[in-house]
């Protein structure tokens, strides 16, 4: 039987090198990369979400000789099917205990559920969240690096950074839209005032003696256009995360900010920083009793929001995979009670959506950097 095989074998590779059938596929295969780092842990509402891999990485391709008759056996056809068969890292632009981190975590956690992978936070804060942002863009197209984008890093960068380095509609392509945050007017509580109209007297007083801290685009355009539209002369202080600029607020160095809810309701239930108004059209009920602040200054609305991003080329079919799960997974009530809890809502919307809607935003947001008289630096 061994010489029928041998034989046999022999005659199959004749009848090729005969018939000068010997093809080049002409695919190259793309090597999975496994997550080389986990993000710290934060004492944020929301749980510790991600675990660490226990699959095996993904081995590499095979190649074959060039005159051999034998494609390689796992093509990028294969490997979109198959996805993720190694452990993918989101990439949240933000310091860790921050909204956008909160968020990161919990998108983590719903598609590590789904896709039985395991998908690990990376924070990689600063430069109103451009250095992660572009670490995403400029990361090898096969669904292994994401990015938790936002309004500031979609949206709002070009407007607020100079030679941001990359482009946020080019450069991404939409999986699907999260959630959105509202923001509150805060104090240090030993300051003396208990409204935004007693916040705007007692600036117009001391002017140029205030400060007012941001860490994001919405921080600063909101606080930025509220000073404008008052009157006010104050001085602005950048931070490179919200939690250290509650930390700044708490030690009295700095007088007030408009911040992200997640981060402010904790330290206002406890009585350490003094709410003034939120940045909704209304009342909102993380925060009840505290009036918007377009009751003051009359039009003033601002809301921050969040969505999943892959470096443009992944494959769609990879996309589609990420946002059915992610889409499904922000569906159920616990999810949205994690997000209530840390002052959240979930706002999903499908790739398609998200790529209509972030145009729309980077037009409001282009228009909100000029109102405020902000300028790129």
């Amino acid at each position: 039987m061994h010489a029928r095989f041998c034989a046999a074998l022999a005659a199959f590779a004749l009848t090729f090198v005969i018939q000068g059938t010997v093809q080049a596929q002409g695919q190259s295969s793309k090597s999975i990369p496994g997550a080389t780092a986990a993000s710290a842990s934060t004492s944020a509402p929301m749980s510790a979400l991600t675990s660490a891999s226990t699959s095996a990485p993904a081995s590499a391709p095979i190649s074959a000789p060039i005159s051999a008759p034998i494609s390689a056996p796992t093509s990028v056809t294969g490997q979109t099917s198959r996805y993720p068969t190694a452990p993918v890292k989101v990439v949240v632009p933000f310091a860790a205990g921050s909204s956008t981190d909160m968020v990161g975590r919990e998108v983590a956690r719903i598609l590590t559920d789904d896709l039985h992978q395991s998908f690990i936070v990376e924070n990689r804060p600063g430069a109103q969240a451009t250095i992660g942002s572009a670490q995403v863009a400029r990361a090898a197209a096969d669904g292994y690096t994401l990015l938790l984008g936002s309004n500031t890093s979609i949206a709002a960068a070009p407007f607020l950074i100079k030679d941001v380095p990359y482009k946020p509609l080019k450069d991404f392509v939409p999986v699907a839209r999260v959630g959105s945050v509202p923001f509150v007017l805060i104090v240090r509580p030993d300051l003396p005032v208990k409204t935004a109209a007693e916040l705007i007297a007692y600036a117009r007083q001391q002017p140029g003696k205030l400060t007012w801290g941001y860490a994001n685009s919405a921080n600063q355009a909101a606080a930025a256009g509220m000073t404008k539209a008052a009157g006010l002369d104050t001085t602005a202080v950048p931070y490179t995360g919200v939690p250290q600029l509650v930390v700044d607020m708490l030690g009295g160095r700095l007088d007030f900010a408009i911040i992200d809810v997640t981060n402010a309701a904790p330290q206002i239930k406890a009585g350490k920083l003094r709410a003034l108004a939120v940045t909704p059209a209304q009342e909102i009920s993380a925060l009840p009793g505290v009036p918007p602040l377009g009751a003051t200054l009359p039009g003033f609305e601002l809301v921050g929001w969040y969505g999943l991003y892959a470096p443009a080329g992944t494959p769609q079919a990879v996309v589609d995979r990420l946002s059915v799960a992610l889409l499904k997974g922000l569906g159920d009530s616990t999810v949205k009670q994690h997000f209530a809890q840390a002052g959240l809502e979930t706002y999903p919307a499908s790739a398609k959506d998200l790529a209509s809607f972030g145009q729309a935003e980077t037009v409001k947001w282009e228009r909100l950097a000029h109102d405020a008289g902000i300028t790129p630096q």
